[in-house]
């Protein structure tokens, strides 16, 4: 079973988004900017739309272009990107954004202070937003990674 450079893809996504999540898991920081996130979501439904382009046809489930341990990631990915994702929205755990300003770090929400922080709150804040962008990516990832596999190829 070869794989496809779509699912090749995926699975660089699916690393370096493994490699984010771990590291503010570790550090309790976030590892890339904001606006890295937004392109690390906007590379996982590129790969979704070229998935549905590039893959048409009969679906393949007597030969499936994915290995094991390929499944294995893709539903580890895709489950996992929806928890990460949804848990904050489903706990309401962030109310707002989180900035810095004047030397204070603060939580804001509709441009009123919700609270000060300290440093390590501020950076646990910004790690747990980029954990949620993160599984948004992930959850585009895993499901290129398994869709791409039962399709035929044109």
């Amino acid at each position: 079973m070869r794989m496809v450079p779509l699912q090749w893809a995926s699975l660089v996504v699916i690393f370096l988004d493994a490699v984010v999540i771990a590291f503010g898991f570790l550090t309790g920081s976030a590892l890339l900017p904001r606006s890295a996130n937004l392109v690390l979501v906007v590379i996982s439904m590129a790969l979704m739309v070229a998935t549905l382009v590039f893959a048409r046809g009969a679906y393949n489930f007597e030969n499936p272009t994915l290995p094991a341990w390929a499944v294995a990631v893709a539903v580890i990915a895709f489950f996992g990107g929806v928890f990460l994702f949804a848990y904050p929205l489903l706990t309401d755990a962030n109310t707002g954004s989180f900035e810095q300003e004047n030397g204070k770090y603060q939580e804001r929400k509709d441009d009123v202070v919700v609270r000060e922080l300290t440093e390590e709150q501020y950076d646990a804040g910004l790690a747990a937003n980029q954990r949620q962008s993160v599984g948004f990516a992930l959850v585009f990832a895993g499901g290129v990674l398994a869709y791409a596999g039962i399709r035929y190829r044109k």
